[in-house]
């Protein structure tokens, strides 16, 4: 049942800052929010400063609103930093509900759609065995590694684009991990005064106090040049029969309409191609690297994965997508990733109408977020209780989870899959050890960002055999 957390103040400053900085003082925001839970149920409502939150800790009330009732809660929260300051609210993740995120969503449907997915899978498998033969060469830098992949596909199936292969470091990918982290310090809750108080942004830049302002104009230089300069290396290329996501989608459009893009149609599906990888890059990278992380933890579930592997494909091939419905372990293990410890914690809706969910009134525009952390359900790892491929995963959270997948992108899911099975046939993760030879046990611990990734850690990857070495070199020959 929905109770109010009442917060007795004395001063309207506060009251403001009550809740919106809560978050940002909280070790752990999801968790925090998720012990609100124990003491006043599992819907938990606050009242500051004029502002709704309802904050959902269980996957069936997610589930029930996000899905059930989709039409009346698929806006997003105005994010006045990220969105107007920081000029990323034509994105996708930040775009008002109407027609055109709807159109945004039909450009990135049709570009995915079943008949090119052999040829993004064929794009998946050259970037894995390019990350293998990363990983065999240096191990230690596997995070480097990690990123690489993920911005070498994003960049391949949205703009055509080959990441380079030199020494230095490519220009593309510095500027869009720059973009990613200016975003993620952007979008952290509680941090900007200015998303309490809209007002804030017309303080001119050289007034006392606005630094926030100036901060804002640096990170839309970065946020502009991202989804201009790889958009334009895009029409160029396609120029000379590059195919792409912008190629592809340039005829689609010029087909539909009987004309050339204008420029709203140009600036439209530039911010729509820049969604592609601002929207995949940074979760890939999250939850493939708590996938290292948790191989190096639960050493049994690796070995048994690898069993799997070993029965299904055997020595002499690495799994392609079509095997997938054969491993059911290594199914269940992409599974558990996503429940133990989400990446995207806490997931932000606004109601579009006022709505009535179990005798109680939701206002229109009130902010509902989802705190997955509290719908995975148990805290422990199946795994650890024997439970592996028949592990009973909440019906309401696995139905969150596939909802999810859905509506960001399945190409990414297929990635992940691609990642895990490759990486664990021919490589053993495993703690690191000291110089006295003796173990180092790294801590579970993530960032509480939008996107929450592990902390810095240590591990080693080794090859599992001289066969599986070999089989790297002869993929990348």
């Amino acid at each position: 049942m929905i109770q109010t957390y009442y917060v007795y103040i004395v001063s309207t400053a506060i009251a403001a800052l009550c809740f919106v900085h809560f978050l940002a003082r909280a070790k752990l925001p999801p968790a925090s929010l998720a012990s609100l839970s124990t003491t006043y149920g599992d819907m938990v409502y606050m009242h500051v400063f004029g502002r709704e939150f309802l904050v959902l800790n269980s996957a069936e009330d997610a589930l029930e609103l996000f899905d059930h009732r989709g039409s009346l809660y698929s806006d997003r929260p105005r994010s006045v930093m990220a969105g107007d300051l920081v000029g990323k609210k034509h994105a996708v993740l930040f775009h008002s509900y109407g027609e055109g995120i709807k159109k945004h969503r039909r450009l990135l449907r049709t570009a995915f759609e079943s008949r090119r997915q052999a040829e993004y899978w064929e794009t998946q498998y050259e970037v894995s065995h390019n990350l293998l033969s990363a990983l065999l060469r240096t191990p230690d830098d596997f995070l480097a590694h990690l990123k690489r992949a993920a911005s070498e596909f994003t960049m391949r199936i949205a703009y055509g684009y080959q990441v380079s292969d030199g020494p230095g470091e490519d220009h593309f990918v510095t500027l869009a991990e720059e973009l990613a982290r200016l975003t993620a310090k952007a979008m952290k809750p509680g941090r900007w005064l200015v998303d309490s108080f809209p007002i804030l942004r017309h303080i001119p830049t050289w007034f006392p106090g606005a630094g926030f302002k100036r901060w804002a104009q640096n990170a839309r230089i970065t946020t502009n040049e991202f989804a201009a300069a790889p958009y334009l290396y895009a029409k160029k290329a396609a120029a000379s029969g590059v195919r792409s996501f912008v190629s592809d989608t340039v005829d689609l459009l010029e087909a539909e309409l009987g004309r050339p893009l204008g420029n709203d149609d140009d600036e439209f599906l530039k911010w729509t191609s820049a969604s592609i990888y601002s929207g995949g890059t940074d979760t890939s990278v999250a939850i493939d690297s708590s996938f290292i992380l948790m191989m190096a933890l639960y050493p049994d579930v690796q070995r048994k994965a690898q069993a799997e592997l070993n029965t299904v494909i055997g020595p002499e091939r690495l799994a392609c997508m079509a095997d997938r419905a054969h491993l059911p372990y290594i199914e269940a293990l992409i599974k558990e990733l996503h429940r133990f410890r989400p990446i995207t914690p806490l997931v932000p809706h606004t109601t579009l109408v006022d709505d009535e969910y179990k005798g109680y009134r939701i206002p229109k525009g009130s902010w509902i977020m989802a705190n997955t952390w509290s719908a995975r359900g148990s805290t422990g790892c199946y795994f650890l209780r024997g439970s592996g491929q028949n592990a009973s995963f909440p019906k309401a959270w696995v139905a969150l989870w596939i909802l999810a997948t859905i509506l960001s992108d399945m190409e990414e899911e297929s990635a992940l899959f691609i990642t895990v099975a490759h990486i664990l046939a021919v490589f053993e993760i495993s703690h690191p050890l000291d110089e006295q030879g003796y173990t180092i046990t790294e801590a579970l611990d993530y960032t509480d960002e939008h996107i929450s990734h592990p902390k810095p850690f240590k591990c080693s990857i080794r090859p599992r055999s001289t066969n599986a070495a070999d089989l790297i070199r002869h993929l990348v020959s």
